[in-house]
């Protein structure tokens, strides 16, 4: 299934995406991420997520007022994708791209 498909079916189902691997033998952190059905840049966060077996809790913010009500609570403004890992918040994911990778396998 293209990561496209993939991810609007995450949203459809509002479903957790949860991996049962570890990467390169290290406690992976859970990830929550904040996006919106046809997002590039959430699509391609996401499958960057899993190919590295974290576990990812998707939320659809076009969908459900909770969610961006809580990504302006955490931001300030709405900005997708928004993602959260531990006690660090980014806004976007392809300029954060190796800081998150490396918090991802600490």
């Amino acid at each position: 299934m293209c990561r496209g498909r993939m991810l609007a079916e995450v949203l459809r189902r509002g479903q957790a995406v949860c991996a049962r691997r570890c990467y390169r033998g290290s406690l992976v952190k859970r990830v929550l991420l904040f996006t919106m059905e046809g997002n590039a840049d959430g699509e391609a966060a996401l499958a960057f997520f899993q190919s590295r077996g974290a576990a990812v809790d998707v939320r659809d913010v076009g969908r459900d007022p909770e969610a961006s009500a809580e990504v302006f609570r955490l931001a300030g403004r709405l900005a997708v994708p928004t993602i959260v890992i531990e006690d660090r918040l980014f806004l976007g994911f392809g300029g954060h791209r190796e800081e998150i990778a490396a918090l991802v396998r600490e």
